[in-house]
C-alpha cells in the first residue's frame, strides 16, 4: 500500500500552483508591475470628491436620527406583538 501517487498529486498541484503565481522577473525596461497585475491604471482610479464638514455632520445626524426613530417604531411594534402573545396565551390557560 504505497502512497507515491498521492505524494506525485500534491507535487504536480505545488507546481501548478507555483507557475501560477506572478514571478518577479521584470519584464518591460520600466517597471509596469502594478499595471500588468491590476485592473485599473493609476490615471483611472477614482477619485472622491471632499465635502465640507459642516454637511458631513448634518447628514450624518439626518441618519442618526433616522435610525433613532425606526428603532422606536420596531420596538414599539414588538411590544405589540409580545402583548397580543401574551393576551392570546392567558386566553388559553
Amino acid at each position: 500500500m504505497s502512497s507515491a501517487g498521492h505524494i506525485l498529486d500534491m507535487l504536480k498541484r505545488i507546481r501548478q500552483n507555483r507557475s501560477l503565481r506572478p514571478s518577479n522577473r521584470q519584464k518591460f525596461k520600466e517597471d509596469n508591475r502594478e499595471v500588468i497585475y491590476n485592473e485599473t491604471y493609476k490615471e483611472n482610479k477614482a477619485s472622491f470628491k471632499e465635502f465640507p464638514e459642516s454637511q458631513v455632520k448634518e447628514v450624518v445626524n439626518t441618519i442618526r436620527r433616522e435610525a433613532k426613530a425606526k428603532r422606536r417604531k420596531e420596538f414599539a411594534f414588538l411590544a405589540l406583538v409580545i402583548l397580543i402573545v401574551v393576551a392570546i396565551v392567558l386566553y388559553v390557560v
